[in-house]
C-alpha cells in the first residue's frame, strides 16, 4: 500500500482530533469511577470480582483458585490462569483501593497500554506517522473501548498482551530478531493463558500473514531453506503459548468434569454449542445475525456507518487491502464464536479494533482523493459522530447509574445472614450477582438442573457441613414446590412460605435463624423493597403432639433411657416388631423429647429401616435423615447431629444402625430425636429401637 505524506496541516489537524479522542475517551473511561455498580454484564463481572475478593481473602495466589458459585468443591470453575485478579489484588493492597477501582485501574491501563502496538502494527501497513493518529483516533472512541475499559473483566490484558504478540509475531518474522521472538513468546502465552478466545481471534491475521510470506519465500524459487525458516520463526512465536494453554486445559478439565455442574465448562462442552464453534445452523441463524448487528450498533457504531465505510475502503484501490485484510478478521472471528460474539457484547473488545483499522483506511484513502477538502472533512467526521452517538444513547445510559453497586436483598443478606455460611440460589443460572454483592459463598442451581434429583442430591451432599443460610429462589422458581419441597428437607426451611421477599424474589431462612432473623429485620432500618412475611400461625405448634405418661413410658419405653416425655409422630406413635423385639415406627416426620441428665456426655441411638423400604427396586425410599436437635430455654435451636440413611445406594446404610455421639449439652437443654425425609417421604420406613443418654 502507498499513501502520500500528509501536508503539515493535515499532520496537525490529525495530532488535534487525536487529542481529543484522547480526551473523550479518558472522560468516558472514568465518568462514575467510584461508583461500585459493575455495569455491562454485571454476571461476567461479578465472576470475576469473586475470584479476586476470595484471592485476596484467604491470601490464596495458587492456580486453585476458588470461584464459590456453583457449589463446593470451591475450586471448579478455574476458567482462565488468573493473572489479571493477582494484578488486581496486589495494586488493591499496594494503594488500599477497593478491588472494583483497582481492577478498573488495571483494565484501564491495558487498554491505553495496548495502544503503542497498535501505533507500530499501524506502521507496518505503511502509514505515516500522522495518519497513524486518526485510526488510534477512531479506536479511542469506540463505545466498547470506552465502556469496557473500565470494566472488572479480563479482556482488556487479554486484549493487550494479543496486540503486543501480533506485533511482535510481525517484527520477528520480518526481521528474524531473537528479542522480537521473546516478546512474541510472553505476550502471547499471556494472552493464551487470559482468555484464549481473545487470543484465537488475533491468531487467523498472524497466520494470514506468516502464509503470505512462506507463499513468497516459495515463489522465489531459492530451495527449502528459506520457507523452513519462516515456518520455524512463524512456530516458535506461538508453540510456547498454545503448549502453556494445552497443559493448563489439561490441568483444569479434569477438575470442572469432577464437578456436579462445573462439567459445562471444560473445554470440549464450550466448544460444541456454547460459542456456536463449527456450528453452521448458528452462523446462518437469523436471529444470530439480528444480534450481532445490534452488537455492532451498541459497541462500535451503525451498521451502516460500518458497511458503507467498508464497501468505500474496498472501493479505493490504494487502501483496498489493508480494509480487506482487516475485514476479514473482524468477519472471521464471528463466524468462528458466533454466540458468543452475538449474545455477549463485552465479546467485541476483542475484535472491534480490526473493523475500526478498516475504517481508519478508508479515511486515509479519502484523504488521498481529489475530493474538497471541507467534503473529506465532513465524511471523516461522520463515523465519530457515529460512535458518539452509540454511547450516548446506550452504554452512556447504564454507566450513568448513581448505584453503590448490590441492591437491598444483598444488602440484607450481607448484613443478616452469617458470615462464611453459605447460599443456595436458584432461577439465576450461575450470574454472581447475589453472592459476590452480599460476599456469601453459593450453590448456584444452573438453569435446567431444578428437576435433576441426581443432580441435586450430589450438590446438597457436597454441601454438608456448611452453614447454610438461605434458599434463594427467582422469577418462576419461586413456585416450583418440588425444590422448596427437597430444599426444605435438607436445609431445615419451613416449605410452607418465604422468609422475606424482594421484588421477583423469595428467601427461605433456615427454621433455626427465622426468628432471630425477624427479630433482628424489625429493629433494623428497613431495607427499600424487601417484605419481611410474619411467622406462620402454626409455625411452632405440632399437629400431633401427645405427652408421654411416666405410666406409659415405664411400659413401652424401656429401650429408651431416660423415657421420653412428649413425642409427635406424623401417623401415631406404634410399636412393630423387627428381629424378635418391638421398635418405635418412625415413619417421617417423627420427633421425640427427652429431657437428658445434667451431667450427660454421650448419646447411644440406635435406629434403622424396614428392608421393604429398600428392597423393590421401582419403588423405594429415596433416603431418610436422623436428626439430634437441642432445644434452649429461651426458644433457640442447635442441631447437634445429622445423619442421612440411604439403603439404595449404600449397603451399609442396611439393617439396624447404632451410633454413639458425644455431647456437651447447655442447662435446661432438651433433646429432640428426629426422622424426616431426605427428599420425598415414599417409603421411608424408618424406626427407632433404643435411646441412651449417659454421662
Amino acid at each position: 500500500m502507498s499513501v502520500q505524506a500528509p501536508s503539515r496541516t493535515e499532520s496537525r489537524l490529525l495530532v488535534g482530533l487525536f487529542l481529543v479522542a484522547l480526551a473523550y475517551s479518558l472522560h468516558g473511561v472514568t465518568y462514575h469511577w467510584t461508583k461500585g455498580f459493575l455495569s455491562g454484564h454485571e454476571f461476567r463481572q461479578t465472576q470475576t470480582a469473586l475470584i479476586t475478593h476470595y484471592i485476596d481473602r484467604d491470601d490464596n495466589f495458587s492456580l486453585l483458585y476458588e470461584t464459590p458459585l456453583v457449589g463446593k468443591p470451591w475450586v471448579s470453575i478455574l476458567m482462565e490462569v488468573p493473572l489479571y485478579e493477582w494484578v488486581v489484588v496486589g495494586l488493591s493492597r499496594a494503594t488500599g483501593l477497593p478491588h472494583f477501582m483497582a481492577a478498573r485501574s488495571v483494565s484501564a491501563a491495558c487498554f491505553y497500554l495496548s495502544l503503542p502496538a497498535l501505533y507500530l502494527l499501524l506502521g507496518r501497513f505503511g502509514l505515516p506517522r500522522p495518519r497513524r493518529l486518526l485510526v488510534l483516533a477512531l479506536i479511542l472512541c469506540a463505545p466498547v473501548y470506552i465502556y469496557y475499559s473500565r470494566a472488572f473483566l479480563i479482556d482488556a490484558m487479554a486484549f493487550c498482551f494479543s496486540a503486543w504478540w501480533l506485533l511482535a509475531f510481525v517484527r520477528a518474522m520480518d526481521e528474524r530478531r531473537w528479542p522480537w521472538l521473546v516478546l512474541a513468546t510472553v505476550a502471547g502465552t499471556g494472552a493464551a493463558l487470559v482468555k484464549s478466545a481473545t487470543f484465537a481471534v488475533w491468531l487467523p491475521p498472524a497466520a494470514a500473514y506468516g502464509a503470505w510470506l512462506l507463499w513468497r519465500d516459495l515463489r522465489a524459487g531459492t530451495g527449502w531453506r528459506a520457507p523452513g525458516q519462516t515456518l520455524a520463526w512463524g512456530l516458535a512465536t506461538v508453540v510456547v503459548a498454545l503448549g502453556a494453554l494445552r497443559a493448563w486445559i489439561a490441568y483444569t478439565d479434569p477438575i470442572k468434569a469432577a464437578h456436579a455442574s462445573a462439567w459445562i465448562f471444560t473445554s470440549k462442552t464450550l466448544s460444541q454449542g456454547n460459542w456456536g464453534l463449527f456450528d453452521l445452523r448458528a452462523l446462518f441463524s437469523a436471529e444470530v445475525w439480528r444480534q450481532l448487528l445490534h452488537c455492532w450498533e451498541q459497541a462500535i457504531a451503525s451498521r451502516w456507518i460500518i458497511a458503507g465505510g467498508l464497501l468505500a475502503g474496498l472501493a479505493l484501490p490504494r487502501v483496498r487491502g489493508p480494509v480487506l485484510g482487516l475485514g476479514a478478521a473482524f468477519f472471521a472471528a464471528q463466524a468462528l464464536f458466533p454466540n458468543a460474539y452475538a449474545y455477549q457484547d463485552y465479546y467485541f473488545y476483542s475484535i472491534a479494533v480490526f473493523v475500526l483499522a478498516a475504517l481508519g483506511f478508508t479515511m486515509v484513502g479519502l484523504l488521498d482523493t481529489r475530493w474538497p477538502r471541507v467534503l473529506v472533512a465532513l465524511v471523516v467526521a461522520v463515523p465519530f459522530a457515529a460512535q458518539v452517538h452509540a454511547y450516548w444513547q446506550d452504554y452512556r445510559v447504564g454507566q450513568s447509574a448513581d448505584l453503590k453497586g448490590g441492591f437491598p436483598l444483598t444488602d440484607l443478606l450481607r448484613d443478616h445472614t452469617p458470615e462464611g455460611s453459605v447460599l443456595v440460589i436458584a432461577g439465576a443460572d450461575w450470574a454472581g450477582i447475589v453472592p459476590y454483592y452480599s460476599q456469601r459463598k453459593a450453590l448456584m442451581i444452573r438453569n435446567g438442573l431444578e428437576d435433576d434429583r441426581a443432580y441435586l442430591r450430589r450438590a446438597f451432599n457436597d454441601l454438608e457441613g456448611e452453614n447454610i443460610s438461605a434458599l434463594v429462589l427467582h422469577g418462576p422458581l419461586r413456585q416450583h414446590q418440588n425444590l422448596i419441597t427437597i430444599a426444605a428437607s435438607r436445609l431445615g426451611l419451613d416449605p410452607r412460605g418465604p422468609t422475606f421477599s424482594y421484588q421477583e424474589v423469595d428467601v427461605y431462612v433456615p427454621k433455626r435463624l427465622a426468628a432471630e432473623l425477624r427479630t433482628r429485620l424489625a429493629s433494623a432500618a428497613p431495607y427499600a423493597g424487601v417484605t419481611v412475611h410474619p411467622p406462620r400461625a402454626d409455625e411452632a405448634v405440632w399437629k400431633h403432639l401427645v405427652a408421654i405418661t411416666p405410666e406409659r413410658a415405664q411400659s413401652e419405653f424401656k429401650a429408651f433411657q431416660p423415657a421420653p416425655f412428649q413425642a409427635d409422630f406424623q401417623f401415631g406413635l406404634g410399636w412393630m416388631g423387627v428381629g424378635g423385639r418391638q421398635v418405635l415406627s418412625a415413619h417421617p416426620d417423627a420427633n421425640l423429647w427427652i429431657k437428658p441428665p445434667a451431667d450427660a456426655t454421650r448419646i447411644t441411638w440406635t435406629y434403622g429401616l424396614l428392608p421393604g423400604a429398600y428392597e423393590n427396586p421401582t419403588s423405594k425410599t429415596d433416603g431418610v435423615e436422623f436428626i439430634i436437635t437441642g432445644e434452649l430455654p429461651d426458644g433457640s435451636e442447635r442441631r447437634l447431629h445429622r445423619r442421612v440413611l440411604d439403603p439404595w445406594a449404600n449397603p451399609a446404610h442396611r439393617g439396624e444402625q447404632t451410633e454413639t455421639i458425644a455431647c456437651s449439652l447447655r442447662p435446661g437443654e432438651v433433646l429432640r430425636f428426629s426422622s424426616g425425609p431426605f427428599e420425598t417421604p415414599e417409603r421411608d420406613w424408618a424406626y427407632f429401637a433404643a435411646i441412651r443418654i449417659e454421662p
